[in-house]
């Protein structure tokens, strides 16, 4: 099978601003859902100099319940790492949607940094790594991302990579434009991203699919597809219609 890999980093939401000192006085304002700012002795991971805080907000997501995000800034050099964590135990998951139309490029996709995002109908998996962060975003966000590491490999690719992504980038805009139905699946071996819609089928993993979950790498197949009819194997053709 071969593979183009690529590392993704994720991107978060905008964080409101910090709690007024003297609610924090009050009440805790985790537990009340106001973000709140904390000041780290330790210095940055990226430019080693001191500044950095985390900032705590308290989430409400729908069909996943009570979640808390955690985002590190720096303030000397910029550096932003976010990791959500749920508060609900669900034990390893896999969220799957079958995307049909272009109304379900709208549903909300929830990915902590210990989330594996997979589109088997074009090869597609993005894999977690120690420097991914957490994001929300939709389907077709999540395509975006896709095509924007697609457009970045084309740059100084040779012909024949370049005509794969090429031809990746034509999928890609089919499935934004509601041509091409396709599967997302979303999988976390701590419950902790998910697909948020009725439509979602919600299965638990073994213990085994579990630990078999990668980090670290985006990776494409680029292996021809599945010819209908031919019986000839290819990363595209090893999933049958959506169900």
């Amino acid at each position: 099978m071969n593979k183009f890999m690529y590392c993704v980093d994720g991107m978060v939401p905008e964080m409101e601003d910090k709690t007024d000192s003297r609610e924090s006085e009050e009440r805790d304002p985790v537990i009340a859902g106001q973000p709140v700012e904390v000041e780290l002795e330790q210095p940055c991971i990226s430019c080693g100099q001191k500044g950095v805080v985390n900032i705590i907000s308290n989430l409400d997501l729908p069909y996943l319940g009570a979640a808390m995000q955690t985002t590190y800034i720096c303030r000397a050099c910029g550096f932003k790492h976010s990791d959500m964590i749920t508060l609900e135990n669900r034990g390893p998951l896999r969220h799957e949607a079958a995307i049909e139309k272009t109304e379900d490029l709208n549903l909300r996709v929830v990915r902590s940094n210990s989330g594996t995002i997979r589109i088997p109908e074009i090869g597609v998996e993005i894999e977690p790594g120690m420097a991914s962060e957490s994001f929300i975003s939709n389907a077709e966000g999540i395509l975006d991302r896709v095509e924007e590491v697609v457009m970045v490999l084309m740059r100084d690719a040779e012909l024949d990579v370049h005509e794969k992504c090429s031809a990746l980038l034509s999928e890609l805009g089919k499935m934004k434009g509601g041509e091409k139905p396709f599967h997302l699946i979303v999988e976390d071996p701590y419950g902790n991203s998910a697909i948020l819609g009725e439509k979602v089928k919600i299965t638990s993993l073994t213990e085994e699919e579990a630990g078999r979950l990668k980090k670290g790498e985006l990776t494409f197949d680029m292996s021809p597809p599945r010819i209908e009819g031919t019986g000839e194997d290819g990363g595209a053709g090893e999933r049958g219609p959506l169900q």
